[in-house]
């Protein structure tokens, strides 16, 4: 067996070259695990600032009122303003998430749409909230919907629980990751999250629900 010494010394400084990107390869692969671990279980935002300080930043000045669907909700200022200086009651669309279809009357209702708008009317329904908003994106879809994601508070604005709505609905397994047009703030941790329920088979990506497949109820599942 040859050892690096018998190698002549142009070899050698390949071979070090090598053994020196196998290394940083590896270290590379063991810091983003961690980073994406402690993103998907929470401890991280997406930004890379602690959710702690981020969620102190955030103005829960809404009200949700009545949950539509898996990502779509509508809201009311506390105050009693126009939300966004519009109307005072709007609905807002849930950006980077896509819940099973459940109410468009152009579309059968899917596979999990049902259980995906129970969860969210149980996290969210009545609920006090903040919504941040997403330069990337626009501010309301064709629909007139405000296009956000959505915090909210258990019980009230001295609680400190605090709900990431979007990035919840797709660890729980109630929705898919969603890109409409352009990249956003969360798409990474959001497909993370994602890939991470479906090996996971958890929510609609059970073998027992939906197998990850958006099949209209009612229809053989494959």
């Amino acid at each position: 067996m040859v050892s690096l010494n018998d190698l002549p010394q142009p070899a050698k400084n390949i071979a070090r070259i090598v053994f020196l990107i196998i290394v940083i390869a590896i270290f590379v692969a063991i810091f983003q695990f961690g980073k994406e671990y402690l993103i998907s279980k929470g401890y991280l935002s997406s930004t890379n600032i602690p959710r702690k300080a981020f969620i102190q930043d955030l103005k829960f000045d809404y009200k949700i009122i009545r949950v539509v669907d898996g990502d779509t909700l509508e809201i009311k200022r506390l105050d009693g303003k126009a939300v966004e200086d519009v109307e005072k009651v709007m609905k807002v669309r849930l950006i980077g998430i896509n819940s099973p279809e459940l109410v468009d009357p152009r579309r059968p209702v899917e596979c999990f749409g049902k259980e995906a708008s129970a969860y969210m009317k149980n996290v969210a329904e009545g609920r006090v909230a903040a919504l941040e908003f997403d330069f990337t994106q626009n501010k309301f879809d064709d629909y007139g919907r405000l296009l956000a994601y959505i915090f909210v508070k258990d019980s009230g604005l001295a609680d400190n629980n605090v709900r990431f709505l979007n990035e919840e609905m797709i660890k729980e397994g109630y929705a898919y990751e969603y890109t409409y047009n352009y990249p956003y703030k969360y798409q990474a941790q959001f497909k993370l999250l994602e890939n991470t329920a479906r090996i996971n088979y958890v929510g609609l990506w059970s073998t027992n629900t939906c197998s990850g497949l958006k099949t209209p109820v009612g229809s053989p599942a494959n």
